[in-house]
């Protein structure tokens, strides 16, 4: 797998989506973009939902802000960004079921999580630059907030954001921190 292409492919797709959608809102602040939704069954490996959301979108139901949440946000998958993938996921896949072994799925796996934490961490950079849209504010993230992953999920979310960073968004390393509880 060509994961260097891999990336610029998944950065390009998601910076374009983000700067579809920022232009579309002027009147709306979007705050992070986050990965979400991985499946993988061994055989095969589908593109993780793509989602952004918009200061105007955070809600607190039952005193749980969604802030942090893809699952609820305003644009909790953006399909343009996924189905633009969906070729090298299909690669993926066909590797997944030419592997020998668990041991080889697993490490594609693996390849593919520690990918997208650093497109997530590509995009955050290009977005602090104003090399996405202008309409991004200076401290919009991207990061991997997977829930479904349960253990995992803290760990990926620090891969996916750059310890510099995370230090200035308000509320997300709690976040990270409230897997580990």
């Amino acid at each position: 797998m060509d994961w260097e292409a891999f990336e610029a492919a998944w950065c390009d797709n998601g910076c374009r989506a983000i700067a579809r959608l920022a232009a579309a809102h002027p009147e709306e602040r979007l705050y992070a973009a986050a990965f979400h939704l991985f499946y993988s069954d061994g055989s095969q490996i589908l593109p993780p939902a793509l989602a952004a959301n918009a200061e105007s979108a955070v809600t607190k139901p039952y005193e749980v802000s969604t802030r942090f949440t893809p699952a609820e946000w305003r644009w909790d998958v953006i399909d343009e960004a996924s189905e633009a993938m969906r070729p090298w996921y299909e690669r993926l896949t066909a590797l997944a079921q030419a592997s020998g072994s668990e041991a080889e799925t697993d490490a594609l796996d693996t390849a593919h999580d520690r990918a997208i934490a650093r497109i997530c961490r590509k995009i955050t950079a290009s977005a602090r630059q104003g090399r996405v849209h202008p309409n991004l504010p200076p401290d919009f993230v991207v990061a991997v907030l997977a829930d479904e992953r349960g253990d995992e999920a803290a760990d990926l979310l620090r891969a996916s954001v750059d310890p510099r960073v995370l230090a200035t968004v308000p509320g997300l390393l709690s976040h990270v921190d409230s897997y580990r509880q």
